[in-house]
């Protein structure tokens, strides 16, 4: 059921065709005749055909968050042929529809669709993706909406750490780059180039989904075997990450990850020595060329903490080192601006939030105490 739900989200997209202008004014186009020949895809020919759409809206409630299904040409009578084919983890999903238009919730899961025939236009925030017969569109798992002309096409969902294994393992690394990962999770869209000759990964992908139809009918343990659906989740982590595909800047990559650093190490090294000067997100952006939301995912997902946040403790732990051993012309005020400080009331609030102790009396006490002795 769930299987059969998940076709329809994605390939119950086809509007029979639109109003036509002739010499006595408007007039119906053919009706749904015109959808798109069964023959477009193998798995279509052996299809189920269904006439309710009433029935494909409560089969997509079943299993996804839909807040809107709506036929496009409500006086037309619906049609939607749809089939299902397990490829490993993966099950894809082939179908030709009347047009409709859906609105889905955020899910789990990123989705795949590819163009067979006609147009589904899919819209996620603010930006707008058009997949014709020659695309194919990556949706993150954000909410979307989706009108379509008579169309026909192919979707299935992909398993996001899947996708992070698949990209590490291509990139013979043990820590994936925050920036693959958010790459990973957003919204992508290709289109097949002009010439059938230039390479092409969105090529090979229609290439492997079709390779692994034809090898359907000897069963699904030999889809298996073959691990088909490794092959795609490789193919797609290769037209998502640049890297993937170019050999000098994953050396770079494999050098910091065998010595156990990365990018992001060396922009916390970078800060550490120079915590006097004002940090931004815009330097820091500069400095690393991470975007601001891969920076400030890197730093929760490795640090549990904001940038500023962390770029404030490292100030703070600077500080109290500084007046816990102060040398003879230190001051709060001194020190305060040596760890980034321009403000001294600032400094003094934050300090004594952090270390339950004004910096004035920890250094009272540290000229006090002396000079710490050598260690033996």
């Amino acid at each position: 059921m769930a299987a059969v739900c998940w076709l329809l989200v994605e390939c119950l997209r086809w509007r029979p065709a639109a109003l036509v202008e002739s010499r006595d004014g408007i007039a119906p186009a053919a009706p749904a005749a015109s959808l798109p020949p069964a023959s477009i895809h193998p798995l279509l020919e052996r299809g189920r055909r269904l006439s309710d759409s009433s029935l494909a809206a409560q089969l997509l409630r079943a299993c996804l968050p839909l807040e809107e299904f709506c036929p496009l040409e409500e006086s037309e009578p619906w049609q939607s042929d749809h089939a299902v084919l397990s490829m490993g983890s993966l099950e894809l999903l082939v179908g030709r529809a009347c047009a409709v238009r859906l609105r889905v919730a955020e899910r789990s899961r990123p989705l795949l669709c590819l163009g067979l025939a006609g147009e589904q236009s899919f819209r996620q925030a603010s930006r707008r993706w058009l997949c014709g017969p020659d695309c194919c569109v990556l949706l993150s798992a954000a909410p979307f909406s989706c009108d379509s002309t008579a169309s026909s096409a192919m979707a299935f969902e992909l398993d996001p750490m899947r996708l992070l294994r698949a990209a590490a393992a291509m990139g013979g690394l043990t820590r994936l780059p925050p920036a693959w990962r958010q790459r990973l999770e957003e919204t992508h869209a290709w289109q097949l180039p002009g010439d059938p000759e230039a390479p092409s990964l969105h090529r090979a992908l229609r290439a492997t989904l079709l390779q692994g139809v034809q090898l359907a009918g000897h069963g699904s343990a030999l889809l298996e075997r073959l691990r088909f659906d490794d092959q795609i989740h490789r193919l797609l982590a290769a037209m998502v990450i640049p890297e993937l595909r170019e050999e000098e800047p994953l050396h770079r990559l494999r050098r910091r990850d065998q010595e156990g650093r990365d990018a992001f190490d060396e922009l916390l090294d970078w800060i550490r020595h120079n915590l006097d000067q004002p940090l931004t997100l815009t330097e820091l952006e500069l400095r690393s060329h991470y975007s601001r939301r891969a920076l400030q995912y890197a730093f929760r997902l490795r640090l549990g903490c904001t940038a500023s946040q962390w770029i404030r403790q490292q100030r703070l732990d600077l500080a109290r080192q500084r007046l816990q051993n102060p040398g003879l012309d230190d001051s709060v005020g001194a020190i305060a601006q040596a760890c980034g400080y321009r403000s001294m009331s600032l400094f003094s609030v934050e300090f004594q939030q952090r270390f339950h102790v004004k910096p004035s009396q920890l250094l009272r006490e540290a000229r006090a105490a002396g000079p710490s002795p050598d260690p033996p």
